[in-house]
């Protein structure tokens, strides 16, 4: 896959730095740089937020929306229709926002989600199972990804044998998450090759007649799975129209299958590096929900995020026009040391009553948050204490190229029984 083209016009902006190859490893010093003049106004009047109060007081605001690619500012900057994308619940402002998540909610209730721990065990369990006796496995390709594939192949009843096709097809469309976020920070598209914009334009029409076959299927014969739970969804007399349960679909599969991969190596990754912190976990393993939130917080599987002005509104003291385009920096806010003390140290029972960021906060909090916790939560623990010893070989850690979401495409873990 190609990297992002840093060209002369994209340099005069100060998120220019995070496209760079070289702060991949590491974003965080870039991001505390960012953080200590946040809001940054660009050049061309956007906003650059990385405080933690800055930034979550944006997502709550109600004067901010979701639909970047659709303002005034940007509308036409992006090549194509792009219309399955706009229409994702990602980038929907009220009130078909608030109607299509209502109905949504009901099918990730905290009962619904707890039915699937003996499911997400079985998986983990068979999984490990599989490389037990090779001293060895690569914790993206061999564990965090297969798992999640897997379970939202179980929350979906996707047939097994199409999960291999699936996978390849979500990794494509990772990259459509970058697009919102960086065409509106930039109002350009000059990072992206134009094959980018192909690739995910193939991908994407596969997706969407692929669930539409799907939920086909599934109306003729329903079963307990999330599809047939969203079919089935009322409230005050609405339901999901066929096309709208088709974009939540590819929405929930490529977001879910994203964010739970990149969390699950993330946490094995901060535990191989902080060797006190995993004691300190394997002592007290009912702290692992703490556990869950300090990887979410530390280092987070969706780094930034965008919002437009839809009205006039004050962000940090300044006054931020409609139309004007705002950065929110989530990883920074996540260690700001105004509300975290010892905001750049990993503490695995890190006890707080500030929210960590990295899944948002306000009317576009994750929806499927609690069911990535409890999979990143259960994965974690079975790493802890299914392998008496484990360590990451540093020189095979890769990182994707993605900046809007952080995650490694291959990390080597070698480890005794």
């Amino acid at each position: 896959m190609h990297e992002y083209v840093i060209d002369e016009s994209l340099r005069s902006n100060p998120l220019h730095v995070l496209l760079d190859r070289r702060t991949r490893h590491d974003p965080y010093p870039v991001l505390a740089e960012l953080r200590a003049v946040s809001p940054l106004r660009t050049g061309d009047g956007s906003l650059v937020v990385g405080d933690y109060e800055n930034c979550l007081a944006v997502l709550r605001n109600p004067a901010m929306g979701s639909d970047t690619l659709a303002s005034a500012g940007l509308r036409g900057v992006l090549p194509g229709e792009r219309q399955e994308l706009l229409d994702s619940i990602f980038f929907m402002d009220p009130p078909d926002h608030g109607r299509q998540r209502r109905l949504i909610s009901k099918a990730f209730t905290p009962r619904i989600t707890d039915r699937f721990r003996p499911w997400i065990q079985g998986i983990i369990d068979e999984l490990i199972d599989g490389f037990r006796h090779n001293g060895e496995f690569d914790a993206v390709d061999d564990f965090a990804k297969p798992m999640s594939m897997r379970m939202i192949g179980e929350l979906m009843s996707v047939p097994s044998a199409d999960l291999d096709m699936l996978r390849e097809w979500s990794d494509q469309l990772a990259l459509a998450a970058e697009f919102p976020a960086l065409v509106a920070g930039f109002r350009s598209t000059a990072m992206f090759h134009p094959e980018d914009f192909a690739r995910t334009d193939r991908t994407g029409t596969a997706m969407h007649a692929y669930f539409a076959d799907l939920i086909h299927k599934r109306r003729r014969d329903p079963g307990e799975d999330l599809l047939s739970s969203l079919l089935s969804t009322r409230d005050r007399g609405d339901s999901l129209a066929r096309h709208e349960v088709t974009n939540v679909l590819v929405t929930l599969f490529a977001a879910a299958h994203e964010s739970v991969t990149n969390l699950i190596s993330n946490g094995i990754l901060a535990l191989h590096r902080h060797s006190d912190q995993l004691a300190a976990y394997r002592a007290d393993p009912s702290t692992g929900r703490l556990l869950v939130e300090e990887v979410l917080r530390y280092d987070a599987p969706v780094q930034l995020t965008a919002r437009v002005a839809v009205s006039p509104t004050v962000v940090g003291g300044l006054d931020v026009e409609p139309g004007t385009i705002v950065i929110l920096l989530l990883a920074a806010a996540n260690r700001d040391s105004a509300r975290y003390p010892a905001a750049d140290e990993f503490i695995a029972d890190r006890r707080t009553r500030t929210m960590q960021l990295a899944f948002g906060a306000g009317p576009h909090f994750c929806i499927g948050a609690a069911m990535a916790r409890l999979q990143a939560e259960l994965a974690l623990r079975a790493v802890a204490e299914r392998f008496a010893e484990f360590e990451v070989a540093e020189e095979s850690l890769a990182y994707r190229r993605h900046v809007v979401v952080r995650g490694l495409s291959s990390m080597s873990v070698r480890f005794h029984l």
